[in-house]
């Protein structure tokens, strides 16, 4: 009984608020929420992964239910994952918006608390909310009225369509145009 109660407090420590994500999750939180993710792929015995701990857990805990999804991969028990996503080391993090469809890019700023929320916040955040139109831009307004007016249909059609443009070469004005309909069109299909 006491084993038992080590290795959980050992394993909350690990994950935290973060989201435990395993071969049988992942596309469908990962890819298929309409979030965008931080994800982490990690070791138990790994003193630096044992060091970021308490900090990607705080992370957790302030992005929970929000248009980030802050993910936890034991790469250790979920080795597919690791070898499809060519994590080397410990800890790896990558992150996945719409922009790097189903190809993370590697996170590579500071592993405290603040370099992960600037991170986040700066690259990962949704900033436009659809609902109460904080955030948003009149350009992002305007277009939120006018997929609303097309209905459920013209939204899905409209998503499929700028998600097949995901990869594709586009200055970087129209990129984030692009990112911000995507995200738009995500929190709408929801």
């Amino acid at each position: 009984m006491m084993r038992f109660a080590v290795l959980s407090t050992c394993v909350a420590l690990a994950t935290g608020n973060a989201v435990v994500l395993t071969k049988d999750t992942f596309d469908e939180q990962v890819f298929k929420s309409g979030k965008n993710a931080l994800v982490k792929f990690y070791a138990p015995w790994c003193g630096h992964c044992k060091r970021m701990a308490p900090d990607y857990a705080k992370l957790g805990a302030e992005y929970e239910g929000s248009s980030v999804l802050i993910g936890d991969v034991d790469a250790t028990i979920e080795s597919e994952l690791g070898t499809r996503f060519q994590v080397q080391g410990y800890p790896t993090l990558k992150y996945f918006t719409q922009a790097t469809g189903s190809e993370p890019q590697e996170y590579n700023s500071g592993r405290d608390l603040e370099s992960m929320r600037n991170f986040v916040e700066e690259n990962l955040a949704v900033k436009c909310n659809v609902e109460t139109e904080e955030g948003c831009s009149q350009k992002e307004v305007d277009y939120i009225a006018k997929m609303k007016g097309k209905g459920a249909d013209a939204i899905a059609k409209e998503h499929t369509r700028l998600t097949g443009m995901t990869g594709k070469s586009m200055k970087a004005d129209l990129r984030q145009w692009w990112s911000a309909r995507l995200a738009i069109l995500s929190q709408l299909k929801n």
